[in-house]
């Protein structure tokens, strides 16, 4: 009987980090379970099913209706100051798909976090409640876990992760973490699967700077909105410090390359579309189009000279590229990779507390002015990082036999 994955903590392939993580981690898994099935949990089913990274596999809705019965069961159950079983904080298909599948992969990278407004209540922690209610293996996917807002969410989530089959961790300020909290017997270190990421070549005539040297810049408006001034605008002011320090430099221009689309308010393209109209008419100053997937992102990202960037797979795309890369860090896991690619942060600048965009000058300047020693040192890196992408692979093996069955 083939064995059956459930993919969940996926949000949707506009996110080209999401995207990524899918798109390397679904080949890891049918090379080490040959005829594996897998299902993959979607907020944007109709997108994804018919997305190319989503062929061959069962896409299905993971999105609680607001209005619905199960919404308001919820409600009902919060108002008596009691916390929902994990049945109710999720649709019937997911709970139905945990219960069927005989691997529960956790692959949201940064869902183990607080950044993003995790709660107890979560449906990615009942995720988590229900596999492990049903004897399920449940699988911490390539994670950076932590800091946590209380100590009770902490609690839980260490519970749930003690309670793992296995927790591959990417990056090793987490992986220090959890050894504190005493999570240590089922952890294994790995690279982000994205690290794997082989890019696509697309026809960029129409968008690719005039320029001999280009800089490709990623700003993001959930980056700018983490700043404790409000000031939202702030990512954008970063990428015109870096468009004036460009073409100061003869031959140079600059890319402005979204990595996630879609929401109103999480939409790189929507927002760097304003910097765009500032530089109108110049053809050193370009923006990518927004339909690009991550592997065609990585193509641009790879065939560019220097990077800066917030969103955390732009940056592993630079990385794995060999790309000399600035992370505009706004999360523990963009502070955890840097330390472990270079063994230091010379090349992050923390978002919420920088007070003037102008910071991004002096590390900027002298990324440009060493990116060939920066280059050899990623070349370097990425020899012991790539196997180290396939190392979830290997841990995976050793707790879930090719059956579907645990191991023995």
């Amino acid at each position: 009987m083939a064995t059956r994955f459930l993919l969940a903590g996926h949000e949707s392939f506009r996110n080209r980090g999401c995207e990524a993580i899918v798109r390397t981690t679904v080949p890891l898994l049918r090379e080490g379970f040959p005829g594996c099935e897998i299902a993959l949990a979607s907020k944007e089913v109709i997108e994804d099913s018919a997305h190319a990274t989503g062929a061959g596999l069962r896409v299905f809705d993971s999105n609680v209706r607001r209005g619905g019965p199960r919404w308001y069961a919820m409600r009902g159950v919060r108002k008596l100051g009691m916390a929902p079983p994990p049945q109710m904080s999720l649709n019937a298909e997911l709970a139905r798909q945990i219960a069927a599948a005989d691997v529960i992969m956790q692959i949201g990278g940064d869902n183990f976090t607080s950044d993003y407004g995790l709660n107890p209540d979560s449906p990615v922690l009942a995720v988590s409640r229900l596999a492990l209610a049903k004897g399920r293996p449940l699988v911490f996917w390539s994670v950076s876990v932590g800091p946590f807002a209380t100590p009770a969410l902490e609690a839980l989530v260490m519970e749930q992760m003690r309670a793992a089959a296995l927790v591959t961790v990417r990056e090793s300020i987490s992986r220090n973490y959890l050894r504190e909290q005493g999570v240590i017997d089922n952890v294994v270190p790995v690279a982000d699967p994205a690290m794997l990421l082989e890019p696509t070549p697309v026809e960029a005539a129409g968008f690719w700077p005039a320029a001999e040297h280009v800089l490709a810049v990623n700003v993001s408006p959930l980056a700018s909105s983490y700043r404790a001034d409000g000031d939202t605008q702030f990512g954008l002011k970063i990428a015109e410090v870096a468009i004036e320090e460009a073409l100061s430099r003869d031959g140079w221009g600059v890319l402005l390359l979204p990595h996630v689309t879609g929401g109103p308010q999480n939409d790189d393209h929507r927002y760097m579309s304003g910097v765009l109209q500032r530089h109108e008419g110049d053809p050193r100053v370009t923006l990518a189009p927004g339909t690009l997937d991550c592997a065609q992102a990585k193509f641009l990202i790879a065939r560019s000279d220097a990077l800066v960037a917030a969103r955390t797979h732009a940056t592993i795309a630079g990385f794995s590229s060999c790309v000399p890369t600035i992370s505009l860090a706004y999360s523990r896991k963009a502070h955890g990779i840097n330390l472990d690619l270079f063994d230091h942060r010379d090349w992050l600048l923390d978002v919420m507390g920088m007070k003037d965009a102008s910071e991004l000058l002096p590390p900027l300047r002298l990324l440009l002015e060493r990116r060939g020693e920066i280059r050899a040192h990623l070349a370097a890196r990425m020899e012991q990082m790539r196997p180290l992408a396939k190392a979830g692979l290997t841990a995976l093996q050793g707790v879930v036999a090719p059956s579907g069955g645990e191991a023995l």
